[in-house]
């Protein structure tokens, strides 16, 4: 496993890059950061997750699926 210490993204940068429409480069660095903390996948790891900003995000068998 990598030493990755990206940080969340700022709330001001969408995750939506309105130009191509795609998700932007700071919310994908800080979401695969994620993904390969919690086992690249291999559904190692399930659990809820607080960020520095009190946002909670959910995931399952390696798979962010909430972030509130």
């Amino acid at each position: 496993m990598t030493n990755n210490i990206t940080q969340i993204t700022a709330p001001r940068v969408p995750i939506v890059d309105p130009k191509t429409g795609l998700v932007s480069r700071e919310w994908f660095r800080f979401f695969n950061a994620i993904y390969e903390q919690l086992g690249a996948g291999t559904g190692a790891a399930s659990g809820t997750f607080t960020t520095t900003d009190s946002k909670t995000v959910t995931v399952v068998n390696g798979i962010i699926t909430g972030i509130v």
